[in-house]
């Protein structure tokens, strides 16, 4: 397939997916309403109210601090989140880089890092904030500064693996497609055809020049969240779209959406053949 399909070419790509999708798609969704909450729930047992707990434990945050360890709790996170990477405390999640990377990187590990910036800015600290004290307080640039303030987060229990700084989640799936990248910009950023595709009422969000495209979801009244995709080329013509699905309120979400967008995916490069 080549650059620049016509505007029936494009209706075509896009029913095929949405036809291939309807099924898997109001699986999915059935499963996000036990996960808030909603459905009947007759098989799970008692996860749905602990689930819930975790998005309102989200909601009821005016930000990070404080609420990531009562969502761990409720979202069953595994018992591999407490590994301790060889240091001397119990962490209650990974961080971005090992203990002995993070020292080479800055002479510090991850224990004196937790004990200056709770001395610095405080545990309590909006997340711009740690970074900025962490480049004031450092020589890392701003890559690494970030990495150093998402890490105290989840190694504190302020934020979850997935986490955003305002308390959702995002879930991402990629794949390199033996198709031109206009194709798929195109797909994404015609008006008439994107709802089939996707299978939810759309909102486009950025400019058609954008590198990015950003897509608010829904279904009905309700918000499903936002999909950010990118399209990075890829050698012999291929192209590698990745899909950010943003906003998420319950971090089972998280695995739901990355299978999800996995078969998505599946049945997208299925239809460009």
């Amino acid at each position: 397939m080549t650059r620049g399909c016509d505007v029936g070419s494009l209706a075509e790509i896009s029913e095929a997916v949405g036809a291939k999708m309807r099924g898997r798609l109001e699986d999915a969704l059935a499963r996000r309403a036990e996960l808030h909450g909603g459905g009947d729930g007759e098989g799970d047992g008692g996860g749905d109210g602990e689930a819930r707990a975790g998005a309102d434990a989200t909601a009821e945050s005016s930000g990070p601090a404080g609420t990531a360890a009562s969502a761990a709790s409720a979202a069953e996170l595994p018992a591999a989140a407490t590994d301790r990477d060889g240091a001397g405390r119990a962490w209650v999640a990974q961080p971005m880089h090992s203990d002995a990377a993070i020292r080479a990187q800055t002479g510090r590990g991850w224990d004196d890092w937790i004990d200056a910036i709770d001395a610095g800015v405080g545990r309590d600290a909006a997340h711009p904030r740690i970074v900025e004290w962490v480049m004031a307080n450092s020589e890392q640039n701003g890559w690494w500064s970030q990495g150093i303030a998402v890490s105290f987060e989840r190694m504190t229990g302020r934020r979850l693996a997935g986490q955003m700084p305002d308390g959702t989640f995002t879930a991402n799936r990629s794949r390199t497609l033996t198709v031109d990248r206009e194709v798929l910009r195109e797909l994404v950023a015609d008006n008439e055809t994107r709802d089939a595709l996707l299978g939810f009422e759309t909102e486009f969000r950025s400019k058609v020049a954008s590198k990015t495209y950003k897509v608010l979801i829904a279904r009905g009244d309700e918000p499903m969240g936002g999909l950010l995709f990118t399209f990075d080329a890829a050698s012999n013509g291929r192209t590698k779209l990745a899909i950010s699905h943003e906003k998420l309120q319950v971090f089972d979400e998280i695995e739901l959406w990355k299978a999800y967008w996995g078969d998505w995916l599946d049945a997208l490069e299925a239809s460009l053949v």
